[in-house]
């Protein structure tokens, strides 16, 4: 009879426990909300009253107008732009390599190497709302 009880009891808790795990991570215009908020509070702390009203208005802004699915499509329009970038500067370099010239060739390096991680910050920018 107690084998009977336990098994669903079991279940029914792991069930409980992940939900209010999932219930606890916030994504997309909350993550952007609780952001502006805790820079509030220190504005507030350290009496930062310009600052204060700006991240107000930040605020007011992302309560009235931010949606996770224009935030997400936001997100993604910068990772796609970045990414272009990436191959724009992998063309320029080869074409570079081609000249020979090995100034040319290093700035080409360095503004690839610029793209590539202007890249991953976009991605990491979109994994922080999204995860």
């Amino acid at each position: 009879m107690l084998k009977n009880i336990a098994a669903p009891t079991i279940m029914m808790t792991i069930f409980l426990l992940s939900t209010t795990v999932q219930a606890t991570e916030i994504t997309g215009c909350a993550v952007k909300r609780q952001e502006i908020k805790t820079q509030i509070s220190y504005a507030k702390e350290y009496n930062n009253t310009d600052q204060l009203k700006g991240l107000q208005k930040a605020l007011a802004e992302v309560n009235d107008n931010c949606t996770d699915e224009s935030l997400k499509a936001e997100q993604l329009k910068k990772v796609a732009n970045k990414e272009k970038k990436v191959e724009e500067r992998k063309q320029e370099l080869i074409e570079a390599k081609e000249s020979g010239k090995e100034n040319k060739i290093n700035k080409k390096e360095r503004k690839l190497q610029e793209a590539i991680d202007e890249l991953q910050d976009a991605k990491n920018t979109y994994l922080h709302y999204f995860k």
